[in-house]
């Protein structure tokens, strides 16, 4: 968005009293025949209708002239001014992975058809995370077990769950005992729609993809592009030997499969002149341990109210960021004083401080390393 104080020099926006008081003075100057523009009467209405018209003409004015410009250029105004670049919105995609069917009766092959539903236990908010299989799968007789390959049945990352989640199948297998989506279960991590402010980088950084050699920016563009990776960084100062660079890239569940990895790595491979070695790798993830005390008002009901904070701080620090590697205590204070009735204060036990790592990390958590107690402040 261009700054208001410029956009205030070049098209300014007047306010309407002021601007309905000048033009009735311009009327009355210029001999008009209605001299009483009063409140309630038909020339006054006509009036404000004029004025009104003219105000929204000039903030219609202001938005174009936004648009016209990449840098400042916002939702489908953007998604026309990528296309000058050679860029489009990466799309929202659907996650996949691989639900294990465990069966206590295997003398006989076992048949998951394609379109099998899949889904978890209810959330603290009650809601569902269904999966669906991708294809028809068959468990072969004598094995124990088989893995499922499964699809979300909705595009984002919230149904990158965490391991040992999927725990329902909504139709009847023969012989089994229970099923559940392992540690590691990732296949291909489903991702949100892009942003405009990550569009809008992509964009702007189009130029390094005319450099004649392969710099940081287009191997770090490159890595941009493919659905899933919210960030890179590049590690050229030759890790591996002379001419070695590695990428390392975040996915939307902190680390990146090896789908993903893969699909990156055929992206950069393109970019190879011959002479260096590049190396795609996931960014290491760090379980961050939260203790907190919220507190409520003295009439605050308390019931329940860790649980949602809990999740409201998973959701928190495991969604996308532009600064995955950092935790700033006030980011949870702010999320909590947002969505939580009653809300007073929150005394932090760990982390003591902000949390700032290293590029390449990557800081997530889950409910088994958040712990929560709630309490009303005393009455003064």
């Amino acid at each position: 968005m261009i700054d208001e104080s410029i956009l205030d020099r070049i098209i300014p926006l007047p306010d309407e009293d002021e601007k309905m008081e000048e033009v009735q003075d311009e009327l009355i100057e210029k001999g008009f025949p209605v001299t009483s523009f009063k409140k309630g009467g038909v020339m006054y209405h006509l009036l404000r209708l004029s004025v009104s018209l003219h105000l929204e003409i000039l903030e219609l004015a202001r938005t174009i002239l936004n648009a016209c410009f990449f840098q400042h250029a916002e939702g489908d105004w953007l998604d026309i001014k990528a296309a000058d670049v050679s860029k489009s919105r990466i799309e929202a995609t659907k996650t996949r992975g691989y639900v294990t069917v465990y069966r206590n009766e295997y003398d006989q092959a076992l048949k998951v058809t394609k379109g099998h539903a899949f889904k978890t236990e209810p959330d603290v908010t009650g809601k569902e995370y269904k999966f669906y299989a991708v294809e028809d799968t068959v468990i072969a007789a004598g094995a124990s077990s088989g893995t499922v390959l499964v699809e979300a049945a909705e595009a984002g990352t919230s149904y990158n769950i965490d391991a040992n989640r999927i725990t329902i199948s909504m139709i009847y297998l023969e012989g089994m005992d229970h099923v559940n989506n392992e540690s590691g279960w990732l296949y291909l991590e489903g991702a949100d729609e892009e942003s405009d402010d990550a569009l809008r980088a992509r964009g702007m950084a189009s130029w390094s993809e005319l450099a004649s050699q392969t710099i940081d920016e287009k191997l770090k563009n490159a890595a941009l592009s493919i659905p899933g990776v919210i960030g890179a960084n590049i590690d050229s100062q030759h890790p591996r030997g002379q001419g070695t660079v590695d990428i390392i890239i975040t996915g939307t569940a902190g680390t990146a499969s090896q789908t993903l990895i893969d699909e990156v790595q055929n992206a950069v491979d393109r970019l190879s002149d011959g002479y260096s070695d590049f190396l795609v790798r996931s960014a290491t993830v760090v379980n961050q341990a939260i203790n907190i005390t919220v507190y409520l008002g003295a009439d605050a009901s308390t019931d329940g109210v860790d649980a949602q904070v809990k999740t409201l701080i998973v959701e928190l620090i495991n969604a996308s960021r532009d600064d995955p590697n950092t935790l700033y205590r006030d980011m949870i204070i702010q999320e909590l004083s947002n969505k939580i009735p009653g809300y007073k204060r929150t005394a932090f036990i760990t982390p003591n401080a902000d949390v700032e790592l290293a590029e390449g990390n990557v800081i997530i958590t889950s409910g088994e390393f958040v712990t929560v107690s709630v309490q009303n402040v005393q009455r003064t």
